[in-house]
């Protein structure tokens, strides 16, 4: 895995030192992703126009100087700076042999020819994590794209001639080429679901490539559009294999991909399902015991430490526990909020145990993430149905009936996160166009209305967001209610949050984390299988764990899902309160157009009444901290 990093200069009247200097300081910015080699070239294109293309390694397959990038072809026409993984190069690079002689033996080189022999086509072609930007110039043109479910980023900003391209957002900052402000949408999206929804980023004129799409910059201006849709890539079952020999091939074939290295590899063990599941098909793929890591805590209702030992010891795995303090964490904490590229709820999990892999001496780690939104693991998926039903009643019911249940339970239930979403559930306000939306709500609507200082942008945010959430429903309508969830569990949770977090967390520290369990292969598979098959009641991800020719214990199977949380909730009323409170009831003078501070204090004292869970204020928290730090 790596960095990327370019500026494409259409005759913009900045001079080729400045932008090369710009090009250094976004490489700087990225050097925690790839500290181990680093390459800058100035494409000279025509008069007046040059590309200035960036790398930053961290070196997995060929380690050697033959990965090296940018990368060019023979000839020079084409230009690679790509952070990714292609876990089926060989395959490709025997399909390419007879067409080209290769140089290395590095993936990077492969995907480069494949785009030389197919075009955009190679992108159908590719099995794996990606990010790339390719100078394609037989046809002038800068073309970007990005794997199909977004496990790695790739971020761009244009004005006034110049195009600016990187894996991190805040190495588009380091460029120094413009000060875009806070975008609205950002906070608003931020505040109303805790992370932010793709091409929206926490700033104005800079923008995430969606998942699955390519973008190219050529004569005619910026094209974004879609490559992959997983329902259109749908496969057809084979009627004389059982599904769940289907899916364990499928997941078998993932996983032994996902094991292609040059450098030392482990995994994340919860003892979940999930990772269990990946563990277990990772020591039946390899001849050395499989190095595993768990983060525990002294807070037994959040350690599954006897769960991920139990799994270890079932499995024969090298395996390793974080136990994680208070203290501990505020030792780290300044660090693992620096790592933020932008504002989330969520990661610091994910940062300090990619902090033990990497002096573990591991460059990879394998992940179960995913599992979950593929195999309907989530309370969403029996949840989510259950609350439309009420709403169909609900709203047919008439308006003043439903205004006064609303107001009867704001005065008889007592204030929490879950009944706040009742009381919003029965007015009619789902944070979006489906009650989805309000199940995975970090502040309901009339929450994000008091933390707003500006009421104007927030009736424009709201209708924006709903219509946003009505068109992605509108295109989906055909989806089962179990698809239509795992749908949006993968595109506006998994990808905006978790994986988003997996990759700035563990980038972090130059640690690689792949996440087998979304090959897109086996999603195409998942989403052509019916959809009463994923859900059996009192028995957890059956597909998954019937798929498996290793069982799984079952303590593992059978134990309630806790999921990958810290005890912020006990945390933050100890040795956190002190440093929480420093910063909530400070005002911000960058923030003062867009959050109400008298919103932020009233949050904050909920909390601590205990009439609000942690993942509030601390939202709040780490935007202020990521705000003052990088604007």
């Amino acid at each position: 895995m790596c960095g990327i990093a370019g500026i494409l200069d259409n005759e913009s009247n900045i001079s080729s030192e400045t932008l090369s200097q710009a090009l250094r300081q976004m490489l700087n910015a990225l050097k925690h992703r790839g500290p181990d080699d680093r390459g800058e070239e100035i494409i000279r294109l025509r008069s007046g126009i040059n590309l200035y293309l960036g790398h930053q390694r961290l070196s997995v397959i060929d380690p050697g100087q033959g990965g090296h990038q940018p990368m060019r072809n023979g000839d020079s026409t084409l230009w690679i700076s790509t952070n990714s993984e292609i876990y089926n190069y060989q395959e490709l690079k025997n399909e390419l042999r007879p067409m080209y002689n290769f140089r290395s033996k590095s993936d990077t080189e492969v995907l480069l020819r494949s785009y030389e022999a197919w075009g955009l086509d190679c992108l159908e072609k590719l099995r794996g994590m990606f990010s790339f930007a390719i100078w394609d110039a037989p046809n002038n043109r800068l073309v970007l794209a990005r794997d199909r479910l977004g496990i790695k980023p790739l971020y761009y900003y244009s004005k006034k001639n110049i195009f600016v391209f990187s894996s991190e957002l805040r190495a588009i900052l380091a460029a120094k080429i413009d000060q875009p402000t806070i975008n609205p949408s950002g906070i608003f999206q931020y505040l109303s679901y805790g992370r932010l929804g793709s091409p929206e980023t926490i700033l104005d004129s800079i923008f995430e490539l969606p998942p699955g799409h390519f973008l190219i910059v050529d004569k005619n201006g910026i094209k974004v559009q879609k490559y992959w849709d997983p329902f259109k890539k749908s496969i057809s079952l084979n009627s004389d294999t059982p599904i769940v020999e289907q899916i364990g091939h499928c997941l078998e074939e993932a996983v032994r991909l996902h094991l292609v290295s040059d450098v030392s590899l482990g995994a994340f063990l919860s003892g979940g399902i999930d990772s269990s599941a990946v563990v277990s098909m990772m020591t039946s793929s390899v001849s050395n015991p499989v190095q595993t890591l768990s983060v525990t805590f002294k807070e037994k209702e959040y350690d599954e430490s006897k769960f991920s030992t139990l799994i270890a010891n079932a499995l024969g795995t090298q395996h390793h526990d974080l136990l994680l303090s208070e203290n501990a964490l505020l030792e780290n904490l300044p660090l693992a909020l620096e790592a933020m590229d932008q504002p989330t709820v969520d990661g610091i999990n994910t940062y300090m145990i990619s902090q033990v892999a990497r002096n573990k001496g591991l460059k990879v780690a394998l992940s179960g993430l995913g599992g979950d939104e593929l195999f309907a693991g989530y309370d969403s998926f029996l949840l989510v149905p259950s609350l439309n039903r009420i709403k169909i009643i609900m709203s047919a019911l008439p308006s003043l009936l439903r205004k006064q249940l609303g107001h009867i339970v704001s005065k008889l239930v007592p204030l929490s996160d879950k009944n706040t979403k009742l009381k919003h559930m029965i007015t009619g306000k789902y944070s979006g166009a489906h009650v989805y939306f309000l199940f995975r709500a970090l502040f309901c609507e009339e929450e994000v209305a008091t933390l707003f200082a500006d009421s104007s942008i927030k009736d424009a945010e709201i209708r924006k967001n709903l219509r946003n959430t009505q068109q992605l429903i509108d295109s989906k309508s055909d989806l089962s209610p179990v698809d239509l969830i795992s749908y949006l569990e993968l595109t506006q949770y998994m990808a905006t949050t978790l994986l988003r977090d997996t990759d700035m967390m563990s980038m972090a520290h130059g640690l690689e984390v792949r996440v087998p369990l979304i090959d897109h292969k086996l999603v195409e598979l998942m989403f052509s299988i019916p959809s009463k098959m994923k859900i059996k009641h009192g028995s957890p991800k059956t597909l998954l764990v019937n798929s498996l020719k290793r069982k799984l214990p079952t303590s593992i199977v059978r134990r309630k899902k806790m999921g990958f949380a810290l005890p912020f909730e006990t945390w933050m009323r100890g040795k956190m309160r002190s440093e929480m409170e420093s910063v909530l009831l400070t005002p911000s003078q960058k923030l003062s157009d867009f959050i109400s501070g008298d919103g932020v204090k009233k949050t904050w004292i909920d909390f601590l009444e205990k009439r609000c869970s942690w993942s509030r204020p601390w939202s709040l928290y780490v935007l202020k901290k990521w705000v003052d730090k990088n604007l």
